[in-house]
């Protein structure tokens, strides 16, 4: 992606350039496994049927190699993709299912895009096409070639892919947090708690302490905390060899608190009073248990939250927004997969 292109989408947040981050990964994947055999394209038939609408084989398959292609970057040659081959033809079949149930939700709707715009981000967004920033149209006839692919089925994907990029847009314009809902983020980050965490590893514990000595420290542990009975709280600690440690002073809009690592133990924060600092109940996480105290508070005033802070709290509302949404018509379509598309060669 050139430099100029890269400034103009930090510029402004538009269909066309987040669709052409989508659409350059597809592009550059024909180049990467053009000339391997039965690879692109190649399928007859479809893997999926989205209510009337039906997924074929040679898309599948690209999918597929965009995945791989993905995690290939990640973890390099650590990944063995042949005992992994189908979890990613799951993964594959499953990603253009929900693409095309966002198409279909979005065009019911009425968010739609306009033959000028496909024709536009083809003609003027994909560098891949262009030379010298004039589009070239052998090296589009060059990219449909290789993918097997015609211009309408090419300008379909597109035309979807503006359409599904400016839904999410949309759920992030009205996922905007009110002044009231500012305000309120304002007070949790300027109230600042410092707590205590005495964390329990019962994996660790139970190489040194028998099965039944740890279930009976455990419960004793239980009913001190229960009455409040910070000696007998501390006795028991020092019966299982664990120890406090501090977070240090963290606001409470933060999404984790250091030494605790744990979003159970993290919600249970939020459950510690002044009047009483010792949380009366053993949290409970899986094989780790945690006693939490709260040793001090304070509120500092806060002017302005970082932008960062409100983007992360607006992208959170509107992913879980358009999550229900498009569950919601998933709910009310009819969607057939092929199973057999699973075990392909």
């Amino acid at each position: 992606m050139s430099d100029s292109m890269a400034d103009k989408m930090k510029r402004k947040l538009s269909a066309k350039s987040v669709t052409a981050i989508v659409l350059f990964g597809a592009i550059i994947l024909v180049f990467v496994f053009f000339g391997l055999p039965g690879q692109m394209g190649a399928g007859v038939g479809s893997v999926a049927r989205v209510n009337n609408t039906l997924i074929s084989v040679a898309d599948f398959q690209q999918e597929e190699n965009r995945i791989q292609q993905y995690y290939q970057n990640l973890f390099g040659n650590q990944m063995d993709f042949s005992s992994q081959r189908q979890l990613l033809r799951q993964q594959a079949l499953e990603n253009l299912v929900r693409m095309e149930l966002v198409s279909q939700a979005a065009e019911k709707n009425g968010i739609l895009s306009t033959d000028a715009e496909v024709r536009n981000f083809i003609v003027k967004d994909i560098p891949f096409f262009q030379q010298n920033g004039q589009f070239q149209r052998e090296y589009y006839s060059r990219y449909l070639e290789s993918t097997r692919s015609t211009p309408g089925s090419f300008e379909r994907k597109v035309r979807k892919d503006i359409a599904n990029v400016r839904t999410r847009s949309l759920f992030e314009l009205v996922s905007k947090p009110s002044a009231a809902e500012m305000n309120q983020l304002k007070a949790l980050k300027g109230h600042k708690v410092n707590v205590q965490v005495a964390k329990i590893d019962e994996e660790a514990v139970i190489k040194t302490m028998p099965r039944e000595k740890l279930d009976a420290s455990l419960k004793a542990l239980d009913e001190a905390l229960a009455k409040g009975d910070e000696a007998a709280v501390q006795a028991q600690l020092k019966e299982l060899k664990v120890s406090w440690e501090e977070t240090g002073y963290v606001d409470l809009g933060a999404d984790n608190f250091p030494k605790i690592q744990s979003a159970t133990a993290t919600e249970a924060v939020y459950e510690l009073k002044k009047s009483e600092p010792l949380l009366k109940r053993l949290v409970r996480d899986g094989s780790n248990k945690f006693v939490l105290k709260l040793k001090d508070s304070k509120v500092e005033t806060v002017v302005n939250l970082e932008p960062m802070t409100v983007e992360m709290m607006q992208k959170r509302r509107a992913e879980g927004m358009f999550e229900a949404w498009i569950n919601q018509f998933r709910s009310k379509s009819h969607v057939t997969m092929n199973t057999d598309a699973l075990q392909l060669n």
